[in-house]
């Protein structure tokens, strides 16, 4: 889908470009071939510019080869599944600066407009290099939402896991420790592009400029020490809940134990009464009546006794 947007300073920050209109902005989302080519028949833009951001395994890099510069970083996203589960992965996102505009190339529908609008409900800066820097901010800042999403599901985890035995948990908490890695990895491959901006190699920036470089490079910082920390805790709580199923696993199989031997003597006592023997209240007419009253208080003795040892 191929999209062009003109920046105003009015709300939200930007509008479609009508034909007569240069654009100044043009988003590409999961684009067709055409819309590809067209793009960079448009601008003179290599090939690989608007192609490469698509690939899913694409690291976050800097390149230029004439007028064009590209910037490709790697965006958070999450989605839920049909049981409600959710799966956090990373997305890239290309960001080509040519002739004063702004051309964002990303696979997934919907993540670059709406990382756009939320930059536009702050302070608007409505030129495209500025834009960009915004864009690098709110990525750092998704990254912090998104640990924090972590983090209420991982709670939720532990409470429903010292609680049950549902496998269902501890597949929460992998899926998790997964995301993790793969979100510090994104984090630490955003920084390196960051710190090549604030060096200079590349966009010649202004003073004003480079502080929102520099404000990117906080936020980043900060998701990189959460999802450190966050790691921290992960490996943590592995720990922790292996101790809590081993214990609710030897607590199921202590009742076991103790349910067998109380109904074990029922048995035995049966047992005894069906050998072809002179036994007690064998020729009684109320004898069923007698054992089997027998067996439930020897049986009720037992479990007195195994509850107040707390064997059961």
């Amino acid at each position: 889908m191929l999209t062009s947007y003109k920046f105003i300073d009015t709300e939200p920050g930007f509008r479609v470009c009508r034909e007569d209109e240069r654009a100044e902005w043009v988003n590409l989302e999961d684009p067709s071939g055409d819309e590809l080519a067209a793009v960079a028949g448009a601008w003179d833009l290599p090939g690989q510019f608007l192609t490469d951001p698509l690939d899913p395994k694409e690291r976050p890099r800097l390149d230029q080869e004439g007028r064009a510069e590209l910037i490709i970083v790697s965006l958070p996203a999450v989605r839920t599944t049909e049981k409600g589960r959710h799966v956090f992965s990373t997305v890239p996102l290309g960001l080509v600066l040519c002739d004063d505009v702004l051309i964002t190339v990303c696979s997934e529908v919907g993540l670059v407009g709406d990382l756009v609008n939320r930059h536009m409900k702050k302070p608007r800066a409505v030129d495209c290099r500025r834009v960009l820097l915004k864009i690098l901010i709110e990525s750092s800042n998704d990254y912090i939402r998104h640990l924090e999403l972590m983090e209420g599901i991982t709670d939720r985890a532990e409470g429903s896991l010292s609680k049950s035995q549902h496998t269902q948990e501890i597949m929460t908490l992998l899926t998790i420790d997964k995301a993790l890695i793969i979100y510090t990895v994104a984090l630490k491959s955003n920084r390196g592009i960051m710190t090549k901006l604030m060096e200079g190699k590349m966009l010649s920036l202004n003073e004003r400029e480079l502080d929102l470089v520099d404000q990117a490079l906080i936020e980043n910082q900060q998701a990189i020490y959460m999802a450190d920390i966050f790691g921290q805790v992960m490996g943590s709580l592995g720990d922790a809940f292996g101790n809590i199923i081993n214990t609710n696993l030897n607590k199921i199989m202590k009742f076991l134990a103790g349910m067998t031997i109380i109904l074990m003597l029922p048995t035995l006592v049966v047992g005894v009464y069906g050998m072809n023997i002179t036994l007690p209240l064998a020729d009684h007419p109320r004898a069923f009546l007698y054992i089997s009253l027998f067996c439930v208080l020897l049986s009720s003795l037992v479990w007195i006794y195994f509850l107040r040892k707390k064997w059961i």
